[in-house]
């Protein structure tokens, strides 16, 4: 009986581990679409490039600080002002990398950047919608 305890323990969790695997490459693939779809969006030339995407996963790396944060606030006690208080977050985010932004890109790439990135998350939810109704 142990052993059967033990056998369906370890199946178990290879399998939980091979679904995080599954998502993690899922989740890797998106965000390489997404850079080049923001580099040919953007027009970005190497340079450029290089000097971008360190302040890009900066500020990705922010703003799911500030969902993850968020998600733990949520529940019960979540009330409209913390909804405003998280916007008022994302947004002032945001406003502070679209300057660090123009130090890498010129001004008009950098104020583009946000509507490229909500055009690529339509595309992808548009892609995943397509793929749920096949």
């Amino acid at each position: 009986m142990k052993r059967l305890l033990i056998t369906c323990c370890f199946v178990f969790f290879s399998c939980l581990i091979a679904f995080a695997q599954k998502d993690s490459d899922r989740f890797q693939r998106i965000e390489m679409a997404k850079v080049a779809y923001i580099t040919k969006k953007l027009d970005l030339s190497p340079q450029e490039a290089q000097r971008f995407f360190p302040l890009y996963n900066e500020y990705r790396k922010e703003i799911r600080d500030i969902m993850y944060k968020k998600r733990s606030e949520d529940g019960p006690k979540r009330s409209y002002r913390n909804e405003l208080d998280f916007d008022t977050e994302v947004l002032a985010c945001k406003k502070k990398y679209r300057e660090k932004f123009k130090t890498a890109i010129p001004a008009s790439k950098s104020s583009r950047f946000f509507e490229v990135e909500r055009e690529f998350r339509e595309q992808l939810f548009k892609e995943l919608q397509s793929r749920n109704r096949k």
